[in-house]
């Protein structure tokens, strides 16, 4: 029998509850006026219960947790380090450094890493980890009442933290539309994810080592057979991965497999991709799989999109890695061996990601090397990777498919962050000693990785060639910043180099070998190069070796203008206006050549002899115009690459009068 309906009837000193849930006067009588008019059964509540007292903490105990707090804090200010702080995070092995389940709490010297059910929060300065040590324990101290006591509506919510606002990616306008999985903007292709699969592991993997395969796989047949039911995190993972393999397609394959045009694919897997990924809530996100689909986007979107959105997106993919303790090394977070290269993996391809977006933008990386020790990753081929084993094998001293990453982040550490690198000497260098290490960067890297190379396999062969193009690029930057001091070569040495460097580039794009890659090395530019033998070129006589250059830029050029696509480089629309002032002169030139006689042999410069391309271990006719052409046949000897850094860095620095292309409105 419900409560109250056997009470004699007389007054209650609370209202009936079926006029309280009406918010209507009640006379308090059993049955009351209004229910008795109904003919409607009248209850009333029991009577209230006695309120219970409090078990607060003794305010001594509680201003003593305060005073300890403001000890700890005026220690922080003058510097001052506690020793219970110092004696937890020296013990690597201690308590606080281990983890039980895959939960806990990973302490380094410099924060902690906290990880439950696969996911992470890295707290990075060391007050945020005193501090919280101590607010927690006065948090048990004052948390002793029951959680009855509390009132429902002050309890807080165990729903998780609230969506950040969409921004692009983080969601573009398009994805402002909502977190809720009934949002979905463009479903999975499922009839196609196969398919997609297949081209990602052969057009992108290779390139982009950044996930693990056979995971990835187990992923992509679970979503083919239950689309429905894939979690956020899935999805923006696996639309990533589709988006990857279309922008990796040809314009044929893609009106092939979707009866669409290419850019319109690109567009619609962009769209797609943004949307999931801003439904995992990247800001916020503690998992790991929606970091791994934004780096994996921006890394592909560089290929056709407005560079200047990327660089800016990419900060944010930064911000979330350091939110996640990517930035320090997973060992000395006590993770498991396969967590550890995973992670090295994910935050070395964001390190490459600041890089090329800084190049593009022409700023310095967001990425700082005070800023982690996250470790360059093992040269383990993913395939033997597994998340099970409690140690991983061996790294292999021959190829693996992590190999063209580690040879990017040796020369990106070399390049941005030296005292990082191989070589540990750090601090002002003269320009001899910038040259030297140059020197020893390529010796190193020839010893290590290209040496062991089978150039008859086209992965290894691009591997070897990058890191070939890389290398004259880095005598480049070095003496960029560099003080002048060795002596010039001849301008026809360092024209003539310039011009092979270019022709090299070219063969990345048009080799049939690597046709499959060739979407991610055209999104390498060469810029630089390219405005130095433009500029020349207006300053030139008609020459063979000015044709011979020509013929290169243009072909380099006209690639640029085929793929169409305005991605707002920073010398993308100075380099269109000083493409035009060099076709002009050239043009006006020729017709000025025709109304005189023919320039006899003996007053013609010495015409370029075209360098060796395929790898030999001989001499070549390179070595004239200042090129090695051992190993892969583009390494500049250390004479003519300083030279032109030098005569490159005079270019750039105003020197001649065919700076004003730079200078001039970019508008």
């Amino acid at each position: 029998m419900p409560p109250g309906s056997d009470r004699k009837t007389g007054a209650s000193k609370r209202s009936c509850i079926r006029c309280n849930q009406r918010k209507v006067g009640c006379d308090k009588k059993s049955p009351c006026g209004r229910c008795a008019k109904a003919g409607l059964e009248c209850i009333h509540p029991g009577e209230k219960r006695a309120p219970r007292k409090l078990r607060r903490p003794p305010v001594a105990e509680i201003l003593a947790h305060l005073k300890e707090l403001e000890a700890e804090v005026e220690r922080l200010r003058s510097g001052a380090r506690p020793k219970e702080q110092s004696d937890q995070t020296s013990q690597p092995g201690t308590e606080s450094g281990s983890r039980s389940d895959g939960e806990g709490l990973a302490t380094t010297s410099r924060g902690r890493l906290v990880v439950q059910g696969g996911r992470t929060r890295y707290v990075g300065d060391e007050a945020s980890v005193i501090l919280g040590d101590k607010i927690r324990e006065l948090q048990e101290v004052c948390d002793e009442s029951s959680e009855e006591d509390i009132d429902p509506r002050l309890r807080p919510s165990k729903t998780g933290p609230a969506p950040v606002p969409s921004i692009g990616i983080l969601g573009s306008d398009h994805a402002a539309a909502g977190h809720s999985p009934s949002a979905s903007m463009t479903p999975l292709p499922v009839s196609q994810l196969q398919t997609l699969w297949e081209i990602y592991r052969v057009n992108v993997a290779p390139m982009i080592a950044l996930l693990h395969l056979r995971s990835m796989e187990a992923m992509i047949l679970q979503a083919a057979q239950d689309n429905d039911n894939l979690d956020p995190e899935q999805g923006a993972l696996i639309s990533a991965v589709c988006f990857a393999a279309v922008v990796s397609m040809t314009p044929r394959q893609c009106i092939s497999l979707f009866d669409e045009p290419h850019d319109a694919c690109i567009e619609n897997y962009k769209r797609a991709t943004e949307h999931a990924i801003a439904r995992a809530n990247l800001i916020s996100t503690q998992d790991i799989r929606v970091l791994q689909a934004a780096t994996l986007f921006l890394l592909c979107l560089r290929r056709g999109s407005d560079s200047r959105l990327v660089w800016a997106q990419s900060a944010i993919v930064v911000r979330v890695a350091q939110r996640q303790g990517l930035h320090r090394d997973g060992q000395r977070l006590g993770l498991s061996p396969f967590e550890v290269e995973m992670r090295r993996r994910l935050w070395w391809h964001i390190c490459i990601l600041d890089m090329l977006c800084s190049e593009d933008q022409g700023t310095d990386t967001q990425i700082r090397p005070e800023m982690f020790d996250t470790h360059i990753p093992s040269n383990i081929d993913i395939e033997v990777m597994a998340p099970e084993p409690a140690t991983m094998p061996l790294p292999s001293l021959g190829f693996s498919d992590i190999t063209l990453c580690i040879v990017h982040c040796e020369m990106m550490t070399y390049l941005y962050w030296p005292s990082k690198s191989f070589d540990e000497r750090v601090g002002a260098m003269s320009s001899e000693q910038k040259s030297s290490r140059l020197h020893d960067l390529e010796a190193y890297l020839e010893t290590k990785y290209l040496q062991r190379l089978d150039l008859d396999s086209p992965i290894q062969w691009i591997t070897a060639v990058i890191a070939r193009l890389t290398l004259s690029k880095a005598w480049l930057v070095t003496r960029l910043t560099a003080a002048p001091a060795e002596p010039t070569a001849t301008n026809d040495e360092i024209f003539r180099m310039a011009v092979e460097t270019v022709k090299f580039a070219n063969l990345l794009h048009r080799d049939v070998r690597i046709s499959q890659w060739a979407w991610l090395s055209k999104s390498y530019k060469h810029r630089h190069v390219v405005a130095y033998l433009l500029s020349e070129l207006c300053n030139r006589p008609i020459s063979p070796d000015t044709d011979h250059a020509w013929e290169a830029v243009t072909q380099i050029y006209d690639q640029w203008q085929h793929d169409d696509v305005e991605t707002n480089d920073m010398l993308q629309k100075p380099l269109s206006r000083l493409m035009e002032r060099a076709a002009h002169l050239r043009r006006k030139k020729t017709r000025q050549s025709t109304r005189y006689l023919p320039i006899n042999a003996e007053s013609n410069p010495v015409q370029a002899k075209p360098a060796q391309w395929i790898p030999s271990s001989g001499a070549s006719d390179g070595q004239e115009s200042g090129l090695s052409t051992d190993g892969m046949g583009l390494t500049p000897s250390p004479d003519s690459a300083l030279d032109v850094a030098q005569s490159l860095s005079e270019f750039f620095s105003g020197s001649t009068s065919a700076m004003d292309w730079l200078t001039g409105s970019l508008l």
